[in-house]
């Protein structure tokens, strides 16, 4: 089939990295795939993923033109709208497919509304329209910047939001995928995240006490270091042996925030070693002994650090909640995830003192998730969802012209008529409900 892949594509993008691979093997799959870039600025002079596959940009190629030279388009969102610009400006002129990289989308929404001068009015029109009238009031204070991430992202993540917009839609773990199938018209399903490892070495042995504990991606409060700081210096055994390293883009705020922390509770062995390039980044997953996840609220669809550090051999800390949840219990380390400083500081313990654990866990890790963590696997779910969406278009679009006739003559939710009317389409294409790959 034709495919137009709509993704951010630049170097600096994870939704990007994880396109170019999926791209290339639907193309080995005898599809036909062009690569559309989503990023707000066309002028991004950053290098991009490497790709053969033909590279276009929003801004050159309405909708309709896409829509009569392929079969499928797809859109992935994440949550950030310099590089999902795009994207949003395609799912509001058409129904298409949705990869949903991440849970919560607010901040893409919120962007959305400042940079398009819509204002606090189509702000919470829009949240109350999604969710209902009960939300009212945290929108409201949700613009005001007087609302926690954590309260945004049990009330409305907006993923819903851009999931009715679409035809179809693909969770990255099971934790959300019932939101997607109440909003989107058509199917659903969950693959398991496609991420091409770096090649890291296992962990080999090291003949001494120390123990590198190393966080990684992009250091904001969300990741909980401060809680790893803290559990470090409650331990006599943790401060004495372990060393604790932040791989990634942090902010000056964030670097002072954590540094004051580490001179409170008298931990002196903090590295704050920044942005790195990918040959830098191998070097730091060998010299990690163990790698912290962390994360409250979870935000994000699936874990591209987790999978990479499970990858990479390493035991990897999690907390017990979204896509984590869904990892084998016997191949990672959970914690609540309220992030239960004392249940943290037992598990760093018992990996800082025994060598063999961390070395046979992150074997059975790093088996598992090449398993499931794999191209083939993510098509193994995104080909048929492709197809059974193509299926289903006609009647998606007979349904949202029904739909706005039945509005226009003042038709309501509940009304006797639509389901009959649903039915009758069912029976006229044939269609017969599936349950989201669950």
């Amino acid at each position: 089939m034709k495919i137009a892949w709509v993704t951010p594509f630049s170097h600096r993008s994870a939704i990007g990295r994880v396109s170019s691979v999926v791209t290339r093997a639907l193309s080995d799959n005898s599809h036909e795939v062009v690569i559309i870039r989503s990023e707000r600025d066309r002028n991004d002079a950053a290098p991009t993923h490497p790709t053969l596959l033909p590279l276009m940009w929003w801004h050159d190629i309405s909708l309709d033109d896409l829509e009569l030279s392929n079969d499928v388009i797809v859109l992935n969102f994440g949550d950030n709208y310099d590089y999902h610009a795009g994207t949003i400006n395609y799912a509001f002129r058409g129904k298409n497919i949705g990869i949903f990289h991440d849970f919560y989308v607010y901040n893409l929404f919120n962007r959305w509304v400042v940079h398009n001068g819509f204002g606090e009015q189509i702000h919470n029109e829009e949240i109350r329209f999604t969710y209902g009238e009960d939300v009212s009031r945290l929108a409201k204070a949700a613009w005001n910047n007087d609302a926690g991430i954590e309260q945004i992202a049990e009330t409305f993540p907006m993923i819903e939001w851009l999931a009715r917009r679409c035809g179809a839609a693909l969770a990255h773990s099971r934790f959300y995928v019932s939101r997607l199938g109440r909003s989107c018209p058509g199917p659903t399903a969950v693959a398991p995240l496609c991420f091409e490892s770096r090649e890291v070495e296992p962990l080999p042995i090291r003949h001494n006490d120390s123990v590198t504990i190393t966080t990684v991606g992009v250091i904001n409060p969300n990741k909980c270091s401060d809680a790893i700081i803290k559990s470090i210096a409650s331990s006599s055994r943790l401060r004495r042996y372990c060393r604790f390293r932040l791989v990634g883009a942090i902010s000056d705020t964030e670097a002072s925030r954590l540094r004051a922390l580490c001179n409170e509770v008298g931990f002196n062995n903090l590295d704050i070693v920044g942005s790195v390039d990918d040959r830098t980044l191998v070097t730091e997953l060998e010299r990690a002994d163990v790698l912290t996840c962390l994360r409250n609220p979870v935000l994000e669809g699936g874990s591209a650090s987790a999978i990479e550090g499970m990858k990479s051999g390493r035991p990897v800390i999690v907390a017990d909640a979204g896509f984590y949840a869904d990892l084998p219990g016997d191949i990672v380390f959970k914690i609540p995830r309220s992030i239960d400083i004392p249940v943290l500081t037992e598990v760093l313990e018992r990996l800082a003192s025994n060598e063999r654990l961390r070395r046979e866990t992150g074997a059975r890790a790093r088996d598992w998730a090449r398993r499931t963590f794999s191209v083939e696997s993510y098509l193994d779910v995104l080909e048929p969802l492709m197809e059974q969406f193509i299926r289903v278009k006609p009647l998606l679009a007979v349904g949202e012209r029904v739909g706005q006739e039945l509005a226009a003559i003042g038709a309501t939710a509940g009304d006797p008529a639509i389901d009959i009317l649903a039915k009758k389409m069912q029976d006229l294409f044939s269609v017969t409900p599936t349950e989201p790959d669950v």
